[in-house]
Order: C-alpha cells, then structure tokens, then sequence
C-alpha cells in the first residue's frame, strides 16, 4: 500500500487524485488505511466490552422475575458465576473473529454485519449455554439467556453503524475513502461502479475505468464518474501519477486469462493492492470462498457448499443437542429396546446400509417395527407400493407390528438415530438419508445435489406433509432446503417439528 511509497508521507493528492506539491500532513490514502484499521481495532475491544454489559444487564433482567430470583442471581462474586462471565467474554473474543466481522463487509455493509451479528452472538450463546450446563450458576434463566442474546446482538450492530457513521462523517472530506480503479467495462463491472457511486458510505471512491472501451453500453444518463481513464498499457503510467489504493479486476475469463499476469505485476510494483471478481460461472444460488491449494490461491465454487463457520455452529448444535438427549431419555430408550424385543422375534435395532453426505455409506439406526425379515419380503409388495417415485410407501404395510405402528405413529422409532448425530453421519436438519434401494432407482440427477449436504433427523418435507407428499415434492424441497440452509433456518425447522410430531400428523 501507499506505506511502502518512499514520498507516501510527504505529498497529498490533488482533488482528482494527481500527487500534489509536499505537505506535512500523510496523504488522504494513508489516513483512509489508518483510521479502517484503527476502526477495526477498536472494533475488538468494544465488542468484549458490549459483551460485559450485555452480562449484566442480563443479570439485572433475571433478578427482576421475583424475589426468590433476585437473591439467586445478585451480583454476588461467586466463582462459578465469574468463571461463567469469563469463558463467555472469551469466546466473544475468538469467535467473533470467525464470522468476519472485523472486516471492512462488516464494518460499511449493515446487511452481512446484521446476519454475522446474530450467528455470532448465536454461537457465543450456544457456548455460554454449555458453560451453564457444567458450572450451575444460579443466574442463568431464559430471562438471562433471551436478555444476553438480544443486548448482544444489538449492541454489536450499533457500534458498527456508530463506527461506519463516523468515518462516513471523514469521508466527506476525502479522508477515508479508498480510491479504487475497475479493470473492465462489462455489465458487471458497471454494476460495481454504479454501487460505488451510489453508496459513498461503504468507503469506495470510483475513479474511472481501465479499459480499451465499453464492453457494453454504459447506462444513460451516463454518469459523470463512468470514463475510460486509462487502457491496460497506461495502467502503469496512470498509477504513476495518480492516488490509488486499489486495483479491482473484473473481466470475463478469457480476458482474464490473458492479462492477469500483467495486471498484478504492475499493481506489485506500484504497491497498490489487487482484487480480482470471483463470479467467473454463472450458476444457480452460486456460493465461493477463497482457498488454497497445491500452494496456488483458489476459488471455490458450488451451489452446495456452505459456509464454514456456520457448520461448525451446526456441528456444536448437533452434537449438544444430539448428546443431552440421549442422556435424558436413556430411560425410555431402554424402555422400547426392551418391549420391542419382548414384543416380536428379533433385535431390538434395525441396522440398515443408508446413502449420506458425498453418497457415502453408513450404518443407519432405528428401533425394529417390523418383523425379522421384511427387508426380504419387500419384492413381493412392491405392486402394492403408494408412492410415484423412487421410495417405497405402504400405509397399512403387513409386515409392521403392532407395537411398531405405535412407534412410528409417535415417530419414538426414529430416536436412536441421535447416536448417528452424534457420530458425525446426519445432522439434527437435513435431507432425509435414503435406502440405497432407492437411490438406485432416481431416474433424473437433480434429485442428487441433496447428497452435498449430511442427511438429517427432520427436514422441511417433514413439517410439510411427510409421508403424504409426492416423491417429486420431497426432493424439491430438499433441493430448496440444500440452497437456502442456515443455522436459523435449522433452528426453525426444528421448532416446527415439534408440534408436527406431538400432533402425529403424516406419519405410518
């Protein structure tokens, strides 16, 4: 960056972004690195800081429901309510970090820093949740917890908007504003300028094109900041001469190809950072991220690729949720083992080879409903099968005993697949796993993106009919579930599914 430029601190630019005469002052450049940086920086602290107060405020919360409450939950030193205090302000402090939300995105986008906002402060609860199930303290209630989230939450968005409105107020004197060049005149880099132009206060002042001419008519009327500043042989003599702190290549692939090399040779020697567009395909619900491999930068493109830090949120979620279940209903577990075992000849789990994650085979787990050899006696029924697709559905199958119709209906059946959760095959949310009978037997492969994403306990065709659905339907909307997944999205699917299965609605 302009640090490296050996007059970077005596000379500022001209309003049009010429080097100007010596100054005492470091250039509009330097100070627009300078104060994001400083920005980003204080960003750390104050979110710790947020997290303190939205404790307390917690706590205050919490002793307000009574009495009986507000002695538990005084402000006593206490070692587990400290200990508890501590380990929340930690993970705070390290998992903020992992949902980029000490980046410029965050800091000028309101919309990505509200919905990292809330993952985050989502995961940090999900870690004080944890903490308050080993420690015990007396002040964590769902008042506390509800309280917790909602401050942090807030609090973390209203920095951000106080950061960005502040250093938006020193924009308007070219001080924090990143000159930035577009390589291309396409549609795409039109619609980056355009942005730029229309939204001074997410830090970027356009400079002009770098270009041989518009690819594409730009549009009209034309705006005054849409010219062709230099082509990509003057690129060098243009960062001679003028304040830029980035370079931002968007041209199409083969354009790209050729040039590339050249482009970032003369950013390097100029010290002016490069970016180049990743939306080289044009997909679906395309999602990248950037990577490396072999020790060459990458991009990653799939339309089923999700975000790595909402699946280890994911992964927290299923293995919590999937391990205190089993601890508490161990009991009733133990229960059905037992009376399907004394119900009908066999054993008490039906083992069967499943199709998960990548179409890898696993060992599936239920309790039995049906007789010993069903699976056997399957052929002989499949004239009578209901579905139009590739499963098999009977409601009144013969081979179902009478105690499994009971565990179906109240779909008690289904609870030992929380061990496959919680040994990493399914997910709590998530298509669900198939035979691979028949997986065998889907004619069209569209159905086959579901297999990008874990199998699961419950899914949006679940909530939505279960069994009554079309095969056809189910795998729309496993394909709508495998384009639109989220953490929140997980949560409310499994909130729904809990009336769905107290009401034993579709199931057989």
């Amino acid at each position: 960056m302009f640090s490296r430029w050996p007059f970077a601190r005596k000379t500022c630019p001209d309003p049009d972004g010429r080097l100007g005469a010596a100054a005492p002052r470091a250039s509009g450049a330097c100070l627009a690195l300078r104060a994001r940086r400083g920005a980003i920086a204080w960003l750390r602290a104050v979110d710790v800081l947020v997290s303190a107060i939205s404790l307390l405020v917690a706590t205050t919360v919490a002793g307000a429901e009574g009495p009986a409450a507000a002695r538990q939950t005084s402000l006593s030193l206490d070692a587990t309510s400290m200990l508890l205090f501590a380990v929340t302000l930690s993970a705070t402090a390290c998992v903020f970090p992992l949902f980029a939300l000490y980046t410029e995105t965050a800091l000028f986008h309101w919309k990505p820093a509200l919905k990292a906002m809330v993952k985050a402060a989502t995961a940090v609860l999900l870690v004080l949740v944890a903490g308050a199930a080993l420690l015990r303290p007396p002040l964590v209630t769902p008042a506390f917890l509800a309280t917790y989230w909602l401050m942090s939450c807030l609090g973390g968005l209203a920095v951000r908007l106080i950061g960005r409105r502040l250093l938006f107020l020193t924009e308007a004197q070219g001080i924090v504003a990143r000159r930035t060049l577009i390589v291309g005149t396409g549609k795409r880099a039109q619609e980056i300028a355009r942005d730029m132009l229309d939204h001074p206060g997410h830090g970027f002042r356009f400079c002009g094109f770098v270009a041989d001419g518009f690819e594409v008519p730009p549009p009209l009327p034309r705006p005054e900041k849409f010219a062709l500043v230099a082509d990509a042989s003057g690129l060098s003599a243009y960062l001679r001469e003028h304040v830029v702190d980035e370079v931002l290549v968007c041209l199409p692939l083969v354009a790209l190809c050729g040039t590339v090399d050249a482009l970032a040779a003369v950013c390097e020697e100029h010290g002016v950072a490069m970016t180049v567009v990743t939306r080289l395909f044009e997909l679906p619900n395309p999602r990248h991220r950037p990577g490396s491999h072999g020790g060459e930068v990458v991009v990653t493109v799939s339309n089923t690729l999700a975000d790595e830090r909402e699946l280890l949120v994911k992964r927290f979620l299923d293995v919590t949720v999937s391990a205190t279940a089993l601890l508490v209903l161990s009991p009733l577990l133990v229960a059905v083992w037992w009376l399907v075992r004394l119900s009908s000849p066999g054993p008490a789990l039906f083992v069967q080879e499943r199709v998960g994650l990548n179409k890898r085979l696993f060992r599936f787990y239920k309790f039995r409903t049906m007789v010993r050899d069903a699976e056997s006696m399957q052929a002989a029924l499949e004239a009578q099968n209901e579905t139009n697709g590739a499963t098999f559905k009977m409601r009144n199958d013969p081979r179902i005993t009478p105690l499994g119709r009971l565990l179906r209906k109240t779909s008690i059946d289904e609870l030992p697949q929380l061990y496959n959760v919680l040994r990493g095959d399914m997910s709590l949310v998530g298509p669900r796993p198939l035979p691979v009978r028949d997986v065998e037997r889907i004619e069209n492969d569209w159905p086959r993106r579901r297999f990008g994403v874990k199998p699961g306990i419950t899914c949006l065709w679940q909530i939505g009919g279960r069994n009554s659905l079309p095969f056809e339907r189910m795998m729309e909307l496993d394909i709508e579930y495998v384009d639109t997944w989220s953490v929140a999205m997980d949560l409310r699917i499994l909130a729904a599914t809990v009336p769905v299965v107290l009401g034993m609605r579709g199931a057989y």
